[in-house]
């Protein structure tokens, strides 16, 4: 397996496997602060993850957590699962340069995805002590827009000094 930064070339195989909804989103990060990582098995594509460093758009995540990195979409193929795919992509996303200057990642976890916690608890993530989180919800649309809608989360934050 390897996991590399995706480019613009890369989209049109992202939206081949993943879709154009959920390819948008990844699209529209490249040209922000952070890097969308890709895992690949020769020219397949197994999974991805967007990492950003631009400081949270949430005031309660921007008091407790001031410049810390999060994770978003971590996504691996569904025939890819259970495989170890999500964790290299984690790992990798704990070693960009970014995130080890700040020495901390985090990620927002839906309040109903209760399935991914434990991979995450395994890796030594921790829920925060300050409770779920009021956030927002993109949903990229056929047409090319993004629609907003309120929504919540839970934060889960791994020391990487300790780790």
């Amino acid at each position: 397996m390897e996991i590399r930064p995706a480019s613009a070339e890369d989209m049109l195989l992202l939206e081949r496997v993943l879709g154009p909804e959920r390819t948008a989103f990844y699209r529209h990060r490249l040209k922000r602060q952070g890097v969308v990582l890709t895992s690949w098995e020769g020219e397949d594509l197994t999974g991805t993850v967007y990492v950003t460093w631009e400081p949270a758009d949430e005031d309660q995540v921007r008091l407790y957590l001031p410049g810390v990195p999060f994770v978003h979409r971590l996504y691996v193929v569904p025939s890819r699962r259970k495989k170890g795919r999500g964790q290299a992509l984690l790992r990798e996303a704990e070693e960009l340069d970014e995130v080890r200057l700040a020495g901390r990642l985090a990620i927002g976890i839906d309040l109903d995805n209760d399935l991914v916690v434990p991979l995450y608890e395994r890796l030594g993530y921790r829920e925060w002590a300050h409770g779920v989180v009021e956030t927002e919800r993109e949903e990229h649309l056929p047409d090319g827009t993004v629609a907003t809608y309120p929504d919540f989360c839970r934060i889960f934050v791994k020391d990487l000094d300790s780790a």
